[in-house]
C-alpha cells in the first residue's frame, strides 16, 4: 500500500510540475533591440520560430549582400510573402527551413516553382529569402 501510494503522489507531482511550466511559443517573431546581439543559445527568449520563419531584415539584408551586391530588402520582403503568404505554405505548410541546404532548396524552389506558377524572379527572391534566414538564425 506504501508503494502506491508514493507512486500516486511522484505522478501527481509530475504532473504539477508540467503544468506550471510555461508553454513554448514557436510562432512569435519579437524580435531584440536594434544592434542588440543575441547568443544562439538565447534566441528563444525572442521567440525565435523553431522553422525560422521570420520576416526579413536588415540583419538578413546584410548576410547576403556580401554574395548578392544587388540584392535589396524589398526582394526578400518579397520571398517572404511568397514563402509564408503565397505559394509556398498556403498548399502544403510551413518546411523547416533548416531541413536542407542550400543546394537542396535551389532544386525544391525550382521544383515547386513550376507547380505554383512562380515567376523565375519570384524563385530567386524566396530562395534568397530562405538563404538569408539560415544565414542570420543558424538552427
Amino acid at each position: 500500500m506504501k508503494m502506491r501510494t508514493f507512486q500516486l503522489i511522484l505522478v501527481s507531482l509530475i504532473g504539477l510540475i508540467a503544468a506550471c511550466r510555461p508553454a513554448k511559443n514557436t510562432s512569435a517573431s519579437t524580435a531584440p533591440p536594434a544592434g542588440v546581439v543575441i547568443p544562439e543559445s538565447d534566441a528563444y527568449l525572442f521567440g525565435k520560430p523553431a522553422d525560422g520563419l521570420r520576416a526579413p531584415g536588415d540583419a538578413e539584408l546584410a548576410a547576403m549582400q556580401a554574395q548578392y551586391k544587388e540584392l535589396t530588402l524589398e526582394k526578400l520582403k518579397e520571398g517572404h510573402e511568397i514563402y509564408t503568404k503565397g505559394a509556398c505554405v498556403g498548399c502544403h505548410g510551413a518546411v523547416d527551413v533548416y531541413s536542407f541546404g542550400h543546394a537542396q532548396w535551389k532544386d525544391i524552389i525550382d521544383d515547386m516553382a513550376v507547380r505554383a506558377s512562380i515567376t523565375d524572379p519570384q524563385k530567386d527572391a524566396v530562395y534568397k529569402y530562405v538563404l538569408s534566414i539560415k544565414a542570420t538564425q543558424p538552427k
